[in-house]
């Protein structure tokens, strides 16, 4: 039998700013049946961690909590009576989590909801793929049901979700358009896209004087009156698809429930369709599909198919400062904590 393992993690006991974030010490069992003991390596850092951390996430009530939606580490060991060949000591994963948890030093996971990294792939890009990436799966596929050649909007381009639909939508050969502000709007001079500033100019004009007909894909994060916009510039048969909703400082909990219910209400009417992307929720109800699209995205990072900005690292311990740094928008790019 595995000895437990005691580590650190970092831990929200109060909602609150960035210096709630504190260490805690935690002990990991021996793994129960099924499951495999990691130590951890690598922790992505996003805005549903910032909104969790501030009591703002619908999602995440419950204190004491760690943020971190996806992480990369290594195997210790596992109880799994018929394991994969790949899972051995030492072996490197990834994981997209159904709820939060992965700002530690070591993990008890699901063997079905482990990706193997292969050799070759950098452990910072592998832990900068799975939220974001299979994020911009689902709503290609799973909600948008994008084909080649169809045209497409992408709020917030520059983001995380909004850089992997671009490159992804670059394979699928979308017609893209990307709305951005002027300090990040170069950076959609890497794609084949028509960039958009969204504070010096009007989305609607510039996608109508192209598209008369509007566009057959809407993917929006802000909600509010964007919804509304975003359903009117689609084309018969288009679709609006929500991945996140913008709320106003100190009402970002009943804005997330109003945007979803606009979001509802807009499905009603006739001619075009709207969806609601909640990817925590898609992995829970099929784990081993989001293995195998993570296994995907993995094979796509190693032939340089995509290429995961990394913003800036941090040390598991400066979370609060990987928070800070997010909130100032300081840098482009994925945000890592590392154990390494």
């Amino acid at each position: 039998m595995s000895e437990p393992i005691k580590h650190g993690r970092m831990v929200v006991r109060r909602f609150g700013d960035a210096e709630t974030l504190e260490r805690a010490e935690a002990v990991t069992p021996a793994p129960a049946p099924g499951q495999v003991r990691i130590r951890v390596l690598a922790a992505g850092v996003g805005y549903t961690d910032v909104m969790a951390r501030k009591g703002e996430y619908l999602f995440q009530r419950g204190r004491p909590f760690s943020p971190g939606y996806e992480l990369v580490g290594e195997v210790v060991d596992h109880h799994v009576d018929a394991p994969p060949p790949w899972l051995v000591p030492g072996t490197r994963v990834a994981a997209c989590l159904t709820g939060m948890g992965a700002y530690t030093e070591y993990a008890n996971l699901p063997v079905r909801m482990l990706a193997p990294v292969p050799d070759g792939l950098d452990t910072l890009v592998a832990s900068a793929l799975p939220l974001d990436y299979l994020t911009a799966l689902s709503l290609l596929d799973r909600h948008g049901r994008a084909r080649p050649g169809d045209t497409v909007l992408i709020h917030g381009a520059t983001g995380g979700v909004g850089d992997a639909l671009c490159q992804l939508g670059a394979h699928r050969r979308l017609a893209m358009y990307g709305t951005a502000s002027e300090r990040s709007l170069h950076l959609l001079g890497d794609y084949d896209i028509v960039p958009i500033d969204y504070r010096r100019q009007d989305v609607t004009q510039v996608v109508r004087a192209r598209h008369p007909e509007g566009v057959h894909i809407v993917y929006d994060h802000l909600g509010g009156t964007a919804l509304r916009a975003g359903h009117r510039l689609l084309a018969p048969g288009g679709v609006l698809v929500s991945y996140a909703f913008m709320g106003r400082p100190g009402h970002v909990l009943a804005d997330t429930v109003r945007g979803a219910l606009r979001n509802r209400m807009l499905n009603l009417v006739p001619g075009r369709r709207t969806a609601v992307c909640s990817l925590p929720r898609e992995i829970a109800a099929d784990p081993p599909r989001h293995q195998a699209l993570l296994t995907h995205l993995f094979e796509l990072a190693l032939a340089r198919g995509i290429r995961p900005r990394i913003g800036a690292c941090f040390p598991l311990a400066q979370a609060a400062e990987a928070h800070r740094t997010l909130e100032r928008r300081d840098v482009h790019g994925k945000i890592i904590l590392t154990m390494f």
